[in-house]
């Protein structure tokens, strides 16, 4: 494993914050949520650029996509999410997985407000990094994919 590929996974501690993996991607909470359920889409091998991406990572990335949407508008009720790739200060291919919501949340004993809807996120506002709500957000993103997955077999 790279020493990139290790920072990556230490800064968004990767270890305890996977909810689903793939062959190529692992989709995980992220640790400072934006909005609530935001997660992180990474390359589980550590590209660095998007021509390193082959058609199966293309292909799976696509299909983790769908599974961090289906979990933002089936658990939390977003209206959208909006997947963005910065990639300047982490350089392993990710995007920050941002559920939208049109109006406040109250979920995990908080409300949750998307102060920027319908503009773009703002990835310097207030975030939330309540230990026992990441715990929980991991816990119940994990079950519902986990459900997803069992009943499409």
């Amino acid at each position: 494993m790279s020493k990139e590929l290790d920072a990556f996974r230490s800064a968004f501690r990767l270890d305890e914050l996977t909810v689903y993996e793939s062959e190529r991607w692992i989709l995980s909470v992220r640790p400072a949520q934006i909005t609530l359920g935001s997660m992180v889409l990474s390359s589980k091998l550590g590209h660095e650029t998007f021509a390193e991406l082959d058609s199966q990572d293309s292909e799976e990335m696509g299909t983790m996509l769908a599974e961090a949407e289906h979990v933002a508008k089936e658990l939390f009720g977003a209206v959208r999410i909006n997947a963005v790739c910065l990639m300047m200060k982490d350089p392993i291919v990710h995007f920050h997985v941002l559920p939208r919501y049109e109006y406040t949340k109250d979920a995990f004993g908080r409300p949750w407000v998307d102060a920027d809807w319908p503009g773009p996120p703002n990835f310097g506002g207030e975030v939330v990094k309540d230990e026992i709500i990441l715990a929980e957000l991991v816990g119940v993103i994990r079950s519902e994919l986990s459900e997803k997955s069992s009943s499409e077999e």
